[in-house]
């Protein structure tokens, strides 16, 4: 698992005992994080994004937001085994898969 500065409320997280910016396992904010961006946001990784707001809401684009999760999620060394989408929310199980 990889490790990253904890985020809260999209803010860097302060540990309060120590002074110091916390560390903390990164993969599900990496996954959020692809999940929310769009193509092209990230300049050192162009491709990268899946946009999840320009699908929600829309009838019938379940099937096509679920490819585009597992195909940008198995681009960055991520298996998605189920993906729920209840209203606004995205529910994704799986792992990092290991090289």
């Amino acid at each position: 698992m990889a490790k990253d500065l904890k985020l809260d409320n999209n803010d860097l997280f302060i540990d309060p005992n120590t002074g110091d910016f916390a560390l903390t396992e990164s993969d599900t904010q990496h996954v959020k994080d692809i999940i929310n961006c769009y193509v092209g946001w990230y300049k050192e990784f162009p491709t990268i994004g899946v946009g999840v707001k320009r699908y929600l809401g829309r009838p019938g684009s379940f099937q096509v937001l679920k490819r585009e999760i597992k195909l940008q999620l198995k681009s960055d060394n991520y298996r998605a085994d189920n993906i729920k989408v209840s209203g606004n929310e995205i529910y994704i199980t799986g792992e990092r898969v290991k090289n």
